[in-house]
């Protein structure tokens, strides 16, 4: 009997009394020797770390044939080039008329400002003092006195053809003149052949000479 008068059962006589609900179980161990029973919690989750949660992957799509890739955009065509522009034609790239053999070779002169006349055989230059170039190396050179200078030393190259004179400009100092029998007047424009009329004035700077061919009249 206790001291408070009530009677006290011997150790292990009596069942624990049962724990609440929603506390785990615990685990009963035998008495150590000596003294009473002890009860060692169950472990609950580490408050460090937390509760352990099983990691996971997504499931991933089933591997299917891959995609061709897109076509290229079509290369744009280079742009045309452009031809350049051009040079003057030479007196050697004018087109020249053949002449049958039936047909008697054309005689041209020139008519001078003192009556006298120059013979046109074939192609002539004039000048001061005319000098032979590639436009027509074999050509006669027929000098021309200019008092006045008026005249470059190659003024210019006279191609004689079945109905006209062919007149080149060779870059002189004064230039080309043609009168023609109406009276208009032309320029020539210098590297450039143009055909001059039977019957026209050729103005070689101050330096005039009446184009003739054959059957004219002086």
């Amino acid at each position: 009997m206790s001291e408070d008068g009530y009677i006290k059962p011997p150790p292990g006589l009596l069942p624990p009394p049962p724990e609440p609900e929603g506390v785990p179980a615990r685990e009963q161990v035998p008495a150590a020797p000596g003294g009473l029973p002890f009860f060692t919690p169950n472990p609950g989750p580490n408050p460090a770390t937390g509760p352990t949660i099983p990691s996971f992957r997504p499931a991933q799509p089933p591997a299917g044939p891959v995609p061709p890739a897109p076509p290229a955009p079509p290369v744009p065509p280079a742009p045309a080039a452009v031809p350049a522009e051009q040079a003057p034609p030479t007196p050697s790239q004018v087109q020249q008329v053949s002449r049958p053999a039936s047909v008697p070779a054309p005689s041209w002169s020139l008519l001078l400002a003192d009556g006298s006349r120059l013979t046109l055989d074939g192609a002539t230059y004039v000048g001061r003092n005319p000098a032979a170039s590639v436009a027509a190396p074999g050509a006669r050179l027929l000098p021309l006195a200019d008092p006045a200078k008026s005249l470059s030393k190659t003024h210019a190259l006279l191609v004689p053809e079945l109905d006209h004179l062919m007149v080149t400009d060779l870059h002189s100092t004064n230039g080309i003149a043609v009168v023609s029998p109406g009276g208009g007047v032309t320029v020539l424009e210098p590297g450039r052949t143009s055909p001059v009329a039977p019957g026209s004035q050729l103005q070689l700077g101050s330096f005039v000479v009446t184009v003739q061919s054959a059957g004219a009249s002086a």
